[in-house]
């Protein structure tokens, strides 16, 4: 089976993985033959969180065991990012970006500064919000906010 794609590019910081992270990483590996994940630094993360996220090399073993049980057949690599872009600015074999409706933003900021460089624009690939049974979008910082909450009744 041919895929769409050779290489597919995502990123975040992935502190709590759920369901919204299964579906962002399962839509990359459906549609890329190589996924190419920047997974955000502590020392960036702290700059954009309001709370202190695992450590990088907690959410790297933890991201890397998730997307084993989602894809193992595709070539997935990681690469530690410091900034909002990552390698996904530089790497001229880059052809799509999967983002979330909330962060399809940023990845229209890339493929800005990728014309910038010289690059050709990735197609985006922009996933829906996954919500909890209540309608909640799920987010790192909201299963955060819900069990510090039941901690507290």
């Amino acid at each position: 089976m041919k895929l769409k794609f050779g290489n597919v590019v995502l990123g975040g910081t992935f502190d709590t993985l759920h369901s919204g992270h299964v579906k962002l990483l399962a839509t990359a590996a459906l549609i890329g033959e190589k996924v190419l994940i920047g997974l955000t630094s502590d020392a960036f993360a702290s700059t954009y969180k309001q709370y202190k996220v695992k450590p990088f090399a907690v959410r790297l073993a933890n991201l890397r065991t998730l997307m084993a049980s989602i894809a193992p057949e595709r070539e997935v690599t990681y690469a530690e990012i410091n900034d909002p872009f990552g390698p996904a600015v530089s790497d001229p074999r880059l052809e799509a970006i999967v983002a979330s409706i909330e962060t399809a933003p940023r990845a229209l900021q890339i493929n800005d500064e990728r014309a910038k460089r010289g690059l050709r624009p990735m197609e985006v690939v922009v996933i829906s919000t996954v919500r909890d049974g209540f309608g909640h979008i799920l987010s790192s910082t909201y299963i955060r906010r819900v069990l510090e909450q039941s901690k507290q009744n």
